[in-house]
């Protein structure tokens, strides 16, 4: 019986000689670039507001949590075409702790107590789905109710174009019609919402991977080809809000120096708490909800404890490096069904 690193070289050898080395090769590309761009949107939007200064190394935090968090459940997932990254639910509770952070300090200790919020938060939640798989727990969490799970879903999709129209300016809470159509408004949010529509509808009329990716490459180079046809500099633009602010000084990674813990507000870590249990349970329910939708897509049985185990360990690993933990996501592990 060959052991495990043999099995998957002798699987990876295969899938290297098959016939679908290209197609699924262009898929994986397809799927890394958008998954980039959410997972750099997700950055974004979580080290936003007075966290913006700290954007640069907290995108890379993000970054670095979905790498390894893709990488170490495509290698121990029980599903050949697993793809993970943090959820949008996952996501929106990180923004929801960004934004509750009350730091008695500067700005760098508001950062690095964000980050350590993130890392326990990432290591806690990787615990308990360990523990999930280690005890044969996960059949408990298939007992959520489809209705609870759909609402669920609802509710954060919501939350994100909330937070997607925050990130453009537009504070539902407080700003009037005639505010968010004064020029300087429109600039911010305008595009924005139109790239939204348009995707949408385009995604409906025609069913091609390759118009998420595209198109967001394009319209990006087409703002900034706007923004020099009209003479704005990026740091007019950054000024202006239309552009993300740069990185404080220091390199990109490791997010924390030498001495930073002494600056963590580990009062403000503490009252985080509660977040951080929201956190678990919410990852918990939007793993249930994906593997759900995964074997019904699929029409396979899944060994719902092996996935826990392996999005623990994900989870551990990815915060014990600073990045956020995450899991199998279903629309993204079903791209690969188009070149089976």
């Amino acid at each position: 019986m060959r052991s495990p690193p043999m099995n998957l070289i002798a699987e990876l050898r295969a899938d290297a000689l098959s016939d679908n080395l290209f197609p699924a090769l262009s898929v994986g590309m397809v799927v890394g670039v958008i998954g980039s761009a959410y997972l750099i949107s997700v950055g974004a939007l979580v080290f936003s507001g007075p966290l913006v200064p700290f954007l640069s190394q907290g995108t890379i935090m993000v970054l670095f949590g979905g790498f390894v968090v893709c990488l170490w459940i495509a290698l121990t997932s029980g599903y050949r075409g697993a793809i993970s990254m943090i959820s949008v639910p996952s996501s929106m509770v990180l923004v929801m702790i960004a934004s509750t952070i009350a730091v008695e300090g500067d700005a760098v200790a508001r950062f690095v107590t964000t980050a350590t919020v993130v890392i326990i938060g990432a290591v806690a939640t990787g615990i308990c789905f360990l523990m999930v798989g280690r005890f044969r727990l996960a059949n408990l969490v298939r007992f959520i109710p489809y209705s609870v799970a759909g609402g669920f879903i609802a509710g954060t999709g919501v939350l994100l174009c909330v937070a997607a129209l925050s990130l453009m300016g537009v504070t539902p809470d407080g700003q009037t019609v005639s505010s968010l159509l004064e020029p300087g408004a429109l600039w911010r949010w305008t595009p924005g919402v139109v790239y939204g529509f348009g995707l949408v509808l385009a995604t409906k009329r025609w069913s091609n991977h390759f118009i998420l990716p595209a198109s967001f490459l394009l319209i990006a180079m087409f703002y900034h080809l706007v923004l020099a046809g009209l003479g704005v500099s990026g740091d007019e633009a950054r000024a202006a809000g239309l552009l993300f602010a740069g990185t404080a000084e220091g390199g990109l990674w490791h997010p924390f120096q030498s001495g930073d813990l002494a600056r963590v507000d580990w009062a403000a870590v503490a009252a985080q708490v509660p977040n951080i249990l929201t956190l678990i349970v919410v990852t918990l329910i939007a793993v249930a909800v994906h593997l759900s939708a995964l074997e019904l897509a699929t029409n396979l049985e899944l060994e719902w404890n092996g996935e826990f185990k392996a999005a623990g360990g994900a989870g551990v690993i990815a915060g014990l490096g600073a990045g956020p933990g995450g899991s199998l996501i279903f629309t993204f592990s079903s791209v690969p069904l188009i070149v089976e």
